[in-house]
């Protein structure tokens, strides 16, 4: 049996400086002070030049796994560099480290140097020993068997190179496996040898404590005073009387920091009871505001302000009673002759199951054009703590302002999906949001006595990159497409673009069309939890085919802040689009007041 070896030879160099004897006795205070001083300065300059001695002449013997000039590189002794004792010093240690990992657990190295009146000679020995691989590494239970389904989690296989690295993440992914199946406490009693066969192959056994069993009992909330306790409990997502799980626990905090109505969730706190393993789950939060007004005016420049001043007005109740029941009411006047009003009203965990169940309305009027109203059930379904899928159906009446029109009555199904890979609400410094949704609609034309039919795609998604401390790049890109059996879409019915949830320095709803893109690309710098200045430019596409074909390609560009005040959230965008003077921007400006 042989076990690991590392030798490391090293010589001290040839050269020595010292400060010689001086005896300043029989000299006058000043000529004494005055040699001590050149002395040092003699001194200093030696030690410097032998500090900087360069290396002239560089040999590597014996490596078979790595290249010479590798060698000297992690020795920093290549020829030309300065040489330094101590650099090569610990450079043999990493050498013999990188071989180990490489197979060569046995290597020795040896370096042995020798002045000249140019330089430095290093000459390097390297014996490398065999190429040592794993044979068998057998992980057994103490109590009871390791499942098989951990084993095949671990990395190291026969013919693979054991290597510290390699048996200390095979050891952390074991252990994982186990908190993940209620034994948090389990231990890994690492070989005091390992064996090396005829054949140059490593044998060990690495014994496996499961530790107690334990299971989920009580999940204890602190610092809910508006909110009910069941309600963070069942967020939470641990029910009681489950295996433990390190990775549903260390899930807890996420989940709920995507509730509106917490301000901050502490990192949850474990009490385990050694005698039956009861597992007690703390978790501190803090409450924020749930609900909030908020209002935001918009206005173009140029001669035609007058008709282009877009208002909105909104109510959101984000925790009704402490239940976390959420209603909201929209008003908004998006030019002088079209204002729109919504409502939505949403019932969490229906029945107790995670899926949610909501209504909402809409109606909107353009003045003497036509009016719509629209009615919806949604259904969303939670999955994990990031996805969400929503199933809505609804109906839409159309009814036109003109005599000769028709009225027309439609049917809605749609399934949309979301994700939220982002690591804040507000102000995320890197992750990805998706969203894609697809739409039927079955219309009804009374007057004509015609059916028709309409399906509409769209696909959203958002990558955020940090790129300092406070500093963040935003990019979004979003498409829509709209197919229907009319030839001729109505005006309603088409997709919209412009303003300033979507191509930025143009007017709301200013171009429709049957197909739409958006691309945007936006640098933040944050100023708090809330509040950022931001620098944007926006790229939108619309095409509308029928009839009435018309295409075309916008650029817009701007800049905007978002900020707290003791008002309340503040908002601020600018936006040019193609033509636009300084002074013909479309201005946004919003207010959020949470309470």
């Amino acid at each position: 049996m042989r076990g690991p070896l590392r030798i490391r030879e090293a010589h001290d160099p040839p050269w020595t400086a010292g400060p010689r004897a001086l005896s300043c006795a029989r000299a006058a205070p000043a000529l004494c002070g005055a040699s001590i001083l050149l002395v040092a300065v003699l001194l200093l300059l030696v030690v410097s030049t032998a500090g900087a001695t360069p290396v002239t002449r560089a040999s590597v013997d014996g490596h078979q796994s790595l290249r010479a000039r590798d060698v000297l590189g992690i020795l920093a002794a290549d020829e030309g560099s300065v040489f330094d004792p101590a650099e090569v010093s610990a450079g043999v240690d990493s050498l013999v480290a990188f071989l180990a990992d490489l197979g060569r657990p046995f290597a020795h190295v040896s370096v042995s140097w020798d002045s000249t009146a140019a330089g430095v000679v290093v000459a390097v020995s390297i014996d490398e020993g065999p190429e040592v691989k794993l044979d068998d590494l057998t992980f057994c239970g103490v109590d009871t068997p390791v499942p098989d389904e951990f084993v095949r989690r671990l990395k190291l296989r026969s013919g693979s190179h054991l290597t510290r690295r390699s048996l200390l993440g095979d050891i952390e992914a074991l252990l994982s496996a186990y908190a993940d199946d209620g034994r948090p406490f389990a231990q890994v009693v690492l070989p005091a040898a390992v064996w090396l066969g005829d054949e140059e192959g490593l044998t060990g056994r690495v014994e496996v404590s499961e530790g107690t069993a334990t299971w989920f009992g009580d999940v204890v909330v602190a610092g809910n005073d508006a909110t009910r306790e069941h309600v963070i409990v069942r967020e939470a997502g641990l029910e009681r009387g489950e295996p433990f799980s390190l990775s549903r626990l260390s899930r807890v905090r996420p989940r709920l920091e995507g509730l509106a109505f917490l301000d901050g969730v502490e990192e949850p706190v474990v009490a385990v009871d050694p005698v039956t393993g009861e597992a007690t789950v703390g978790v501190a939060v803090t409450e924020g505001a749930a609900s909030r007004i908020s209002g935001a005016i918009g206005f173009s420049g140029g001669p035609d302000a007058s008709d282009e001043l877009t208002v909105i007005a909104d109510i959101e109740l984000g925790n009704i009673a402490g239940t976390g029941r959420a209603a909201s009411a929209t008003w908004e006047r998006i030019r002088e002759n079209q204002t729109e009003i919504a409502f939505a009203y949403t019932e969490p965990w229906f029945l107790g199951a995670p899926v949610d169940v909501g209504v909402a309305g809409s109606q909107s009027v353009r003045d003497t054009f036509y009016t719509t109203t629209e009615a919806e059930l949604l259904v969303t379904a939670r999955l994990g703590d990031r996805t969400r899928l929503t199933w809505s159906f609804g109906a839409e009446r159309y009814v036109p302002g003109a005599a000769h029109e028709s009225t027309s009555r439609s049917f809605k199904t749609a399934f949309a999906a979301t994700y939220d890979g982002t690591d804040a609400p507000w102000n995320p410094m890197a992750g990805t949001r998706l969203r894609a949704s697809i739409e039927y609609a079955d219309k009804r034309v009374a007057d004509e006595g015609r059916d028709e039919s309409s399906g509409t795609f769209a696909a959203e998604a958002e990558q955020f990159f940090r790129l300092r401390m406070s500093q963040v790049l935003a990019l979004r890109a979003r498409v829509e497409a709209l197919v229907s059996t009319e030839e001729d879409v109505p005006f309603h019915e088409l997709l919209v673009l412009g303003g300033a949830r979507s191509l930025r320095g143009y007017r709301e709803e200013q171009f429709r069309g049957t197909r739409t893109a958006l691309g945007s690309i936006e640098y933040r710098l944050l100023l708090g939890r809330r509040s950022r200045a931001i620098v944007f430019v926006d790229a939108g596409y619309w095409y509308r085919e029928g009839p009435n074909f018309a295409k075309d390609m916008k650029l817009g560009c701007g800049i905007g802040l978002r900020g707290d005040t003791r008002l309340g959230t503040i908002s601020i965008d600018y936006g040019l689009g193609e033509g636009d003077d300084l002074l013909d921007g479309k201005l946004h400006a919003g207010l959020i007041r949470e309470f």
